[in-house]
């Protein structure tokens, strides 16, 4: 009755998301004032931060968004191999992969233009698309791993309040980064990170699935070479 009830809770969860996610999708679509409102928002945060050196904000289109998906990837990979956990190291490695392949096919099916020039401080992404923000979606999913990861094997209290921290703070400060540098408007940072909770739903009660099928195909495998 317990493992019903915490199914019955998930797919709530999921479902509520999912919800949330359409609506958002259907409001953009559909309301002139919500890109309106978008607009507005990125200059009140251009104005208000136009103080702190432009550098700051750029952080996500340099090297430093390279280390930090990479960082967890060899990091917890390698404590996954050690332990032999292999269907947590596919889950985890799957999610540049699997949020790639998203942003590849929902950006093209909704085509929402990216705000007027004259509010990015960069051009870097002139020409594509704008909804989801790929680099909130990547960055919500992989560090939302790291803090779901952290509090399933790590002992050390102080290591795993920070690590969340860390990982809370960069997820909040690259979707800001998307809208202070004017390549994306907010709302497509709020759909990146419905999207990526929505993801991580579905992805942490698989991992289990993910070790039956890996152990299905070893023993198929063992059984061919036999």
């Amino acid at each position: 009755m317990a493992n019903v009830h915490a199914v019955l809770s998930k797919m709530k969860k999921i479902f509520i998301l999912l919800s949330i996610f359409l609506i958002l999708l259907i409001l953009i679509n559909s309301c002139p004032i919500v890109t309106q409102w978008d607009r507005s928002l990125i200059v009140f945060v251009q104005q208000k931060l136009s103080h702190i050196p432009l550098v700051i904000p750029m952080l996500p289109d340099c090297i430093l968004y390279s280390i930090m998906i990479a960082l967890p990837l060899i990091g917890f990979g390698i404590f996954f191999i050690k332990k032999n956990l292999y269907a947590d190291l596919v889950c985890l490695f799957s999610v540049p992969l699997v949020t790639f392949l998203l942003n590849c096919v929902i950006k093209p099916i909704v085509k929402r233009p990216r705000p007027p020039m004259e509010l990015q401080i960069t051009s870097i992404h002139p020409d594509s698309f704008s909804f989801v923000s790929s680099h909130s979606l990547v960055t919500i999913c992989l560090w939302g791993m790291v803090v779901w990861y952290l509090h399933k094997y790590c002992a050390d209290k102080r290591l795993k309040l920070l690590g969340s921290i860390i990982a809370i703070s960069w997820i909040l400060f690259v979707g800001l980064s998307r809208i202070w540098i004017g390549v994306h408007n907010p709302t497509d940072v709020l759909g990146a990170y419905v999207l990526g909770l929505l993801l991580i739903s579905i992805y942490i009660p698989r991992t289990k699935v993910v070790e039956k099928l890996l152990i299905e195909i070893l023993l198929k495998t063992v059984k061919i070479f036999t």
